[in-house]
């Protein structure tokens, strides 16, 4: 009994970082059985100004959820039907700049496999545990985008810095240059023969 509640327990998680063209939309499919819970997290990592459209369809392609020019979503739903849904993210709307996606798609347990009130204490824990453990590499996840993406708006900033310091440099020694020159030849001695 314990071994097949712990199979039940373990949730199958997809995570990919996509690269979305200007112009162009990507589809994805995952297949899910009925009763068990989907969940869709995704978050624009880089490009542009991090917008993109995202549209999560049923198995017979009706829209569940749609997310316009979104940073990033999330959202976790019961499985009608088993079936194929599919989520889509479009960068139609940007002309020139590519974004990258980092999104997760987890699967996670038939609600009507087993009720809590049917399992003892310690399997009751370890459900509870398990649960907060996948919401904790959720979150944890969520956070390295997060981080990417303020990694790369400091290396940015970083460089732009480096850019302004060197022609401020430039700046002030070419007008020390000039200055030097004009006073010496402001106070040379003219002579006339």
């Amino acid at each position: 009994m314990r071994e097949w509640l712990i199979c039940v327990l373990v949730c199958c998680v997809v995570s990919l970082t996509v690269k979305l063209e200007p112009r162009t939309e990507e589809c994805f499919s995952e297949e899910a059985t009925k009763g068990s819970s989907l969940t869709l997290q995704f978050q624009v990592t880089s490009g542009g100004l991090l917008d993109v459209d995202c549209t999560l369809y049923n198995h017979d392609d009706t829209v569940l959820k749609s997310w316009h020019i979104a940073t990033e979503g999330k959202h976790t739903f019961t499985v009608p039907q088993d079936g194929k849904y599919r989520f889509c993210f479009s960068n139609i709307m940007a002309r020139w700049t590519a974004k990258w996606v980092s999104f997760y798609v987890t699967q996670g347990n038939n609600a009507n496999l087993a009720k809590i009130e049917h399992i003892d204490p310690i399997e009751r824990t370890i459900i509870e545990l398990s649960e907060g453990l996948s919401e904790l590499e959720e979150e944890q996840k969520y956070l390295r985008g997060v981080e990417r993406v303020h990694r790369e708006t400091i290396d940015a900033t970083n460089e732009r810095m480096l850019y302004w310091s060197i022609f401020e440099i430039l700046v002030l020694l070419t007008m020390g240059f000039f200055q030097i020159y004009y006073l010496k030849r402001f106070l040379e001695v003219k002579s006339s023969v």
